[in-house]
């Protein structure tokens, strides 16, 4: 019975983080995401000591 719960609740799980992912493709998340990163890390980068010798 133990046995049972734990499998129905690992499908549970799983079938969720399938449709999260779906999600994610279809509304294209991952890119919004990383536009709205891009800002940030700009700041990151400029900020960055360079060596200037050629």
């Amino acid at each position: 019975m133990i046995l049972l719960k734990i499998a129905l609740i690992m499908f549970i799980v799983i079938v969720i983080l399938f449709l999260l992912s779906l999600l994610i493709y279809f509304r294209n998340l991952d890119m919004k995401l990383a536009a709205k990163m891009i800002p940030l890390m700009n700041k990151i980068y400029d900020k960055r000591k360079r060596n200037k010798r050629i």
